[in-house]
């Protein structure tokens, strides 16, 4: 690079491809380009399974693309280190990996980008660069706003995340593949523990989750890998080393996270110490995104974490020609069908062929193909639909009030009412949550116990539904709460009640009450609900018995209630297993009623 630091890249070609020129696929990972296997396990056709863009490289490939994989600056056998993700540094190395690509008689001088997650938005940080040969990018199940949409949901840490992320990041920095997955196998074997299993099992996975079966697991896996691999030009492992001990000065993101209770927050990272958390948010540099006149294929899943409403915002925001959006019944990654009335956890969905058409129209000659504008999937009518826009133009809004006896009615309830409510700072949301996605999950994400969960929470329930009531969008609530604290977390969760009483996620939002105010200055991209800042300029502490209103969307989504199934919406403080917890433990006071007309507004689509 411009400033000597050495970049790792592996290109791979279709072997039949005579002298044709290719359209090129970028794809700049923190996660490792390749890894170099141990005999006898080369011979054997593992790679995938600690390579996740293994087959979707060798389906672009078949099909005529040459792919083009990177270490980036700080990770992996590239040198460098890491002053926060995204950096400023990193973002730059992109163009000048373009201008090599587009310089090779293998390519034809036309470039996309794609990715899962971290992948996903460098793809979008491309973009930055405005090098007229990228044209089309897919960013997969990545964020938008860092700090909504995956560090600080509704202005709460999600911890769990940003400490388990830092350190499988940290493991992998210091070349310790063994160590890494380890780690991640440990956290599948703590969501198998909690589904159901037979007696026996339980007891084996009860062993798997101990320190000794980790310390087992490493070296088994040091059997397997040496861990990254190496540059064509290093037999000796000599620059591997230098680079790998360059990795020593990145930075902790948790540690990062954990300076930040604001989005105007500095000191975030000690390399910018001016900097603010949205200095490597996308949507910080909406401008330069649009600039770029680049089509974004913007893809995620109903369960994937809080990455759909990224995918949305971003689509929301930048309106090139030929962007498109996807949400599908997929948690984090797109392996996994979440719906539950799914005949099979798998996917079925070919999502390799759906970026391969979209690439095909921007980066080929001949291929124009009719992509919809947005096309996503409703749960429980199992069905896949088309819009020109989003939230869908028939959406109408419809809402409903919490009344007394734990009711959810149509109705404005008349009167008034107060349901107290003392935190349970050790509820938590399971182990295969949307948010445990975020780190790979071997089953799907999946919410069991909900029912009893909810005799730990306030919980409102409809009358049995007399016709199917399909919810698409963003639904909104607005809750009018006292606290004995300055401070609280508030946790709204929407299910579905079955006849037999048995209760399925739909979808959550939360809220810490201080970031509660809403503002009018300009939103930084189109808001689906209402707009705050969540800047410390706008912090607003509770007054201790005094009514505060709190009014937030819950996370979107396209879900088809049956008839005689119950809307349910359950209230609670705290999440342990995810967000980090207040010091105090509040007594909520949730007031509903004519003074009082606490609600939940659904926009509904309807028959």
């Amino acid at each position: 690079m411009r400033d000597g630091v050495r970049i790792a890249i592996d290109v791979h070609l279709p072997a039949d491809r005579g002298h044709a020129a290719l359209p090129a696929i970028l794809r700049q990972t923190r996660y490792f380009r390749g890894v170099t296997l141990r005999e006898p396990f080369r011979r054997l056709p593992i790679e995938w399974l600690l390579d996740h863009a293994a087959d979707t490289r060798n389906r672009f490939v078949a099909n005529g693309y040459a792919w083009v994989d990177v270490c980036v600056r700080g990770s992996g056998a590239s040198f460098g280190s890491r002053p926060c993700p995204w950096s400023p540094e990193e973002v730059a190395d992109g163009n000048e990996i373009v201008d090599w690509v587009v310089a090779q008689p293998w390519c034809n001088g036309r470039v996309g980008a794609t990715g899962v997650s971290y992948d996903g938005t460098s793809a979008e940080f491309l973009l930055l660069n405005n090098h007229p040969a990228v044209r089309a990018i897919v960013p997969r199940f990545s964020l938008y706003d860092v700090f909504t949409d995956v560090a600080f949901p509704g202005g709460i840490h999600l911890a769990w995340f940003t400490e388990a992320w830092g350190s499988f990041n940290r493991a992998l920095d210091a070349n310790a593949l063994d160590a890494a997955f380890a780690m991640m196998l440990r956290l599948q074997v703590r969501a198998l523990r909690s589904m159901p299993q037979q007696a026996v099992v339980q007891r084996l996975l009860n062993v798997a989750d101990s320190d000794a079966s980790q310390w087992l697991t490493e070296r088994a896996l040091r059997l397997v890998s040496t861990g990254v691999r190496p540059v064509d030009d290093d037999p000796t492992g000599d620059l591997l080393a230098d680079a790998i001990e360059a990795h020593r000065a990145n930075f902790d993101v948790h540690q990062g996270a954990l300076a930040v209770d604001c989005r105007d927050d500095k000191g975030i990272s000690s390399a910018y110490p001016d900097a603010t958390i949205d200095m490597f948010s996308p949507h910080a540099h909406a401008p330069a995104l649009r600039s770029s006149g680049a089509a974004i294929y913007s893809y995620s899943g109903w369960l994937d974490a809080a990455y759909q409403h990224g995918a949305i915002k971003r689509f929301r925001a930048i309106d090139n020609p030929g962007c498109r959006l996807i949400l599908g019944p997929w948690d984090h990654g797109g392996v996994h069908n979440v719906s539950p009335y799914s005949s099979s956890a798998k996917t079925a969905f070919d999502h390799d062929a759906a970026m391969l058409r979209f690439f095909d129209h921007h980066l080929r000659d001949g291929h124009d193909v009719d992509i919809p504008e947005v096309r996503y999937f409703t749960i429980g009518e199992e069905a896949w639909k088309t819009s020109p826009t989003w939230p869908p133009p028939t959406a109408v809004d419809q809402q409903w009030f919490l009344s007394t006896n734990g009711r959810l009615q149509p109705n404005a309830a008349k009167g008034s009412g107060v349901d107290e409510y003392r935190v349970d700072q050790n509820l938590g949301s399971g182990r295969r949550s949307r948010w445990d996605s975020l780190l790979g999950l071997l089953p799907p994400v999946g919410y069991g116990h909900r029912a009893a969960l909810g005799r730990r929470m306030l919980v409102y329930r409809s009358l049995p539904l007399t016709a199917p009531l399909e919810v698409t969008g963003h639904p909104m609530v607005r809750l009018f709460l006292t606290s004995d604290t300055r401070d609280a977390h508030v946790f709204v969760y929407l299910e579905d009640e079955q006849p037999d009483g048995h209760v399925e996620y739909v979808t959550e939002g939360q809220l810490r009450a201080m970031h509660r105010k809403l503002t009018d200055d300009e939103p930084p991209y189109p808001p689906t609900g209402c707009h705050r800042s969540f800047t410390r300029a706008h912090l607003e502490p509770l007054e201790p018995g005094e009514t505060a209103l709190l009014t937030f969307d819950l996370l979107p989504t396209s879900w088809r209630f049956a008839r005689g199934h119950r809307i349910r919406l359950a209230i609670a403080g705290a999440d342990r297993d995810h967000f980090e917890p207040l010091a105090e433990t509040p007594t909520l006071a949730l007031r509903h009623g004519a003074a009082h007309p606490s609600a939940v507004t659904f926009p509904v689509i309807e028959p």
